[in-house]
């Protein structure tokens, strides 16, 4: 039987015991049909981590993203690659709702809100990028880990369907942090993808009775009003 583990975004960088597996690949950036790139991913994920990442998520960096509004549920979710081999390949994790609002075409921006486990991780302002039906979701989080600062990086892909969100892949990387001698956050450039086991991640409706909390998304420095709390 497969282990259950429950995480937030920021519990999901902390260290656990290592297990070496392998894991399939995927291909990196997508080509757009028009031939115009979001280059706000290069702010959001640095070159070096994201080419590491791009084998086993694609990123749909054109500017012309489908309208992917709605809520959404990721069940069975489990862990397709972890960088630093923390958890097994293929384990299963608590089910993952995440609501998608107020998306802007005009700067390609949108509302991100997520539940797991009872608990509420809400932001505004990331970034939207795509073409057709496949779209890429990234932005920048600031918290702390038992008083440690880190920043990390979650991207979100897949390809939308009347259904739901079709090989839609959640990825976190460690960007920064501040010092850490008892390393119990993930080293800097480490990073973990997961996947909704069966393929579609289906719309479905917001939970009853979670509890409230919050992430700051970071906005990269040419954006203004950068480091906005939530």
């Amino acid at each position: 039987m497969k282990k259950l583990f429950y995480y937030a975004m920021m519990a999901m960088i902390m260290f656990g015991s290592a297990v070496v597996l392998s894991s399939c690949e995927k291909s990196s950036d997508d080509e757009t049909d028009s031939g115009e790139v979001d280059t706000r991913l290069d702010n959001v994920v640095p070159k070096d981590i994201r080419d590491k990442m791009g084998r086993y998520i694609t990123f749909y960096n054109g500017v012309n993203p489908p309208n992917v509004e709605g809520v959404y549920l990721m069940s069975p979710d489990i862990l397709v690659y972890s960088s630093d081999n923390t958890f097994s390949i293929g384990d299963v994790f608590n089910d993952l709702y995440f609501r998608l609002s107020n998306q802007n075409s005009k700067n390609n921006t949108i509302d991100y809100q997520e539940n797991q486990g009872q608990q509420t991780q809400v932001g505004s302002g990331a970034f939207i990028s795509g073409e057709g039906n496949n779209f890429t979701i990234f932005f920048n989080n600031t918290g702390k880990i038992y008083d440690i600062k880190v920043k990390t990086a979650m991207v979100i892909s897949g390809t939308k369907t009347s259904s739901g969100i079709a090989n839609l892949r959640y990825a976190l990387a460690l960007i920064d942090k501040d010092p850490d001698p008892d390393n119990i956050a993930m080293e800097i450039g480490e990073f973990r993808i997961f996947e909704d086991k069966d393929g579609l991640t289906e719309f479905s409706e917001w939970p009853t009775g979670t509890r409230a909390g919050g992430f700051s998304i970071e906005l990269p420095s040419f954006v203004s009003g950068s480091n906005l709390e939530y």
